[in-house]
């Protein structure tokens, strides 16, 4: 399977996207849907979408970083 993404133009069309489509995008990407999109498309394909996941500041933290009381 061979899938060509223009990034230039996808960035352009996210600029576009309103807050709320913007916030519901980086959600996607941070959530456990990734890992299917993974297993589907590969890997190059998730690099290319990682692009539009939250910055790390504004990711919270996984389990594997929380310190058990």
């Amino acid at each position: 399977m061979e899938i060509n993404v223009d990034m230039t133009a996808a960035t352009r069309k996210y600029a576009e996207l309103s807050e709320q489509e913007k916030e519901i995008i980086r959600r996607f990407m941070n959530s456990p849907v990734r890992g299917i999109i993974r297993k589907l498309f590969g890997g190059e394909l998730d690099k290319l979408l990682g692009n539009f996941m939250l910055p790390m500041s504004e990711r919270g933290r996984g389990l594997a970083t929380r310190q058990r009381p």
